[in-house]
């Protein structure tokens, strides 16, 4: 879930990297995070567009940690295929992006490819959290809650100015909420549930 300080609002990546610690946010915290963590690599970035033509790429970070994990040597996974990693040879900050070449692409058509795919990295590579931390990547699968009753179940976890949106799947359809820290009430990571407080017709929408 960056690992850019989230409120309690990427296009379809997952803000997996970015992180907030909750004592600001809302009334409460039950349990670790660990408890309900995904295997799933967390997302970090996503290949905006090829670049030149020997195979460079243009990266959206989303990490407010871009600089000690583009680096040299890093491999980051290519989440969306079948388990698919690249190399990093070079990475350089670019106009707000990141500009890497990458071992295992050589040309502009094998960058083209890569259009929009979305890379991650083990969760035990990335930075330690402070203390009462978590990750927004932490939150998928978990419940929303209200009023004691679920709502839907978090697929994803959407980044934009503002607040995060959390998409819910609710009744087989997806709905976006925003997880504003007004209308989180606790976050209770054994349960897996995130209890919140819904302006009223938000889910009709």
């Amino acid at each position: 879930m960056p690992l850019r300080r989230a409120t309690p609002a990427t296009p379809r990546t997952t803000l997996a990297t970015r992180r907030t610690t909750l004592a600001t946010r809302t009334t409460s915290l039950t349990g670790s995070p660990v408890a309900v963590m995904s295997d799933a690599p967390v997302i970090v970035a996503r290949i905006v567009r090829p670049h030149g033509i020997r195979g460079g790429l243009l990266l959206q970070a989303e990490t407010d940690h871009a600089e000690a994990l583009f680096e040299a040597g890093r491999r980051l996974q290519l989440v969306d295929s079948d388990a698919r990693a690249l190399t990093l040879e070079t990475a350089r900050p670019h106009s707000g992006r990141w500009l890497v070449e990458v071992r295992e692409v050589a040309d502009r058509t094998a960058a083209e490819g890569l259009r929009g795919a979305r890379l991650g990295v083990p969760r035990d590579e990335l930075p330690d959290l402070p203390q009462g931390g978590y990750l927004l990547h932490d939150l998928i699968g978990m419940s929303v809650c209200e009023a004691g009753a679920a709502i839907g179940v978090i697929r994803d976890v959407y980044d934009q100015p503002g607040a995060p949106l959390l998409a819910l799947e609710v009744g087989g359809r997806e709905r976006l909420i925003p997880f504003q820290a007004d209308l989180v009430v606790e976050l209770d990571f054994e349960a897996g549930e995130v209890h919140m407080t819904l302006p009223a017709g938000l889910l009709d929408i």
